[in-house]
């Protein structure tokens, strides 16, 4: 018989058994659930992660459609039909990778132009085989793209400031971008004005504000400093047949009472022949023959050489050297600014100040390809004064004496020679110069518009 003490003992025991199961099997359900809710959140969080990703930029995706939609740089070229997809995407991660795309593309164009570089070059080949010398310099610009999509991703810096680093320095662009969008011109002016945008597009980026101009088709120097220009004046360029070629590089030095190298071209067109016809000649302009274009090699006399063997067709060489001394005679005149080329063109001064009075490219672009200056004068003294440690006072007394002597920039000047056919005068109406190297023609756009 089993008494009432041990039934009661029973019954507690089997009591606080089933709890301490019961809590067991809880504790187990909740883990079990626990790794269910895990398992089954897990590509949720991942598409959470994602829209939050973004969707954080969402505010730089509305200030870049805004760009976009009226084309504020005049940059969407050859990338309309990605925006135009763009525009029918349904909100999402893949609307949104397309404008990260756009966003690369844009920044592209705006850095490096929508002119199609190989016809250019093609054309210009041809015209050098047919005796012309031209050429236009390309600079392509560097986009970092990881950094790019970083700061639009970041939600916090604004587009045009991410696009800042890629725009064309100079003032005029953002002008004739305002009168592609608000004036109304004819199909052909407009293609006109399209073309010299981009050529503001294709000049070297420098950092500085400061740098000169040499524009071919207007004739002109331009000084700019902190982006306006401080100082302008007349130029002659290169003929048609010897063009001054288009490039970007930095004033390093000038030379004051330069000697003045003849090239064998020159020499053969116009030295040799003048000096068999007068043999006092080279005594009156001051040249003398070298073995080469030092001063201190061997120096020859006219009679010492036959020098009509030099003028046939097939000579293009002239082992003989002309240099012409400082003196008023110089072709160079009195200084030379030079800057880094491959082309050997640098500006100086000239005797035949004439020229500058007379704005026809008849008179205007007749030299060999380097640009002579009306002012030199004047860019001695602005240059000796802020961009050298030299005093003006000092370099003048050197200009003075007529000795040579090369003085250094101790600031590194900006310097682009450029062929822009536009300009918008002071009331805000376009106007063109004339296209005399062709490069209106030469030049084609990428893109349709």
């Amino acid at each position: 018989m089993i008494n009432t003490k041990s039934i009661l003992l029973l019954f507690v025991i089997v009591f606080f058994t089933s709890c301490s199961n019961k809590q067991i099997i809880n504790v187990q359900e909740k883990k079990e659930v626990s790794n269910i809710k895990i398992t089954r959140t897990n590509p949720s969080n991942n598409n959470q992660v994602n829209e939050v990703k973004y969707l954080s930029y969402k505010l730089a995706q509305k200030e870049f459609l805004d760009i976009l939609e009226n084309d504020t740089f005049a940059s969407l070229c050859s990338s309309k039909d990605l925006y135009n997809q763009v525009k029918v995407s349904p909100s999402g991660i893949q609307k949104d990778k397309l404008l990260e795309k756009l966003l690369l593309n844009y920044t592209y164009n705006l850095a490096n132009g929508c002119i199609d570089i190989k016809s250019m070059q093609r054309k210009l080949a041809y015209n050098r085989r047919h005796k012309i010398k031209t050429a236009y310099d390309t600079y392509n610009t560097y986009i970092n793209k990881q950094k790019i999509l970083d700061q639009y991703r970041s939600n916090k810096i604004p587009i045009r400031t991410i696009l800042q680093p890629y725009m064309p320095k100079h003032p005029l662009f953002m002008k004739m971008v305002k009168v592609l969008h608000t004036k109304k011109l004819s199909a052909k002016a407009k293609y006109k004005l399209r073309l010299n945008i981009e050529r503001f597009k294709m000049m070297k980026h420098y950092s500085s504000n400061n740098f000169i101009q040499l524009n071919i088709p207007s004739f002109t120097f331009d000084l700019y400093e902190h982006g306006r220009k401080s100082m302008h004046f007349n130029t002659v360029v290169g003929s048609y047949e010897d063009q001054t070629p288009i490039l970007s590089s930095k004033l390093s030095y000038f030379i004051l009472n330069p000697t003045w190298n003849i090239p064998d071209s020159i020499a053969k067109k116009t030295i040799i022949p003048r000096m068999l016809k007068d043999k006092n000649y080279l005594r009156k302009k001051h040249i003398e023959i070298h073995k080469n274009y030092h001063l201190t090699s061997k120096r020859f006399k006219q009679s010492d050489i036959n020098w009509r063997k030099y003028l046939k067709k097939n000579v293009r060489y002239i082992p003989y050297k002309f240099i012409q001394l400082p003196s008023n005679t110089n072709g160079m005149g009195r200084v030379k600014f030079m800057f880094k080329n491959k082309y050997a063109v640098y500006m100086h001064d000239t005797i035949g100040t004439w020229r500058f009075k007379i704005n026809k490219a008849s008179i205007r672009a007749v030299s060999h390809g380097c640009v002579r200056l009306q002012h030199p004068l004047a860019l001695i003294k602005h240059v000796s004064t802020y961009y050298t440690k030299r005093s003006y006072k000092s370099v003048r007394k050197i200009y003075d004496s007529r000795r040579m002597k090369t003085i250094g920039l101790s600031k590194k000047l900006p310097i682009h020679i450029s062929y822009i056919t536009a300009y918008i005068s002071k009331n805000g109406s376009l106007h063109f110069y004339n296209d005399i190297y062709g490069y209106d023609k030469i030049q084609k756009l990428n893109f349709k518009m």
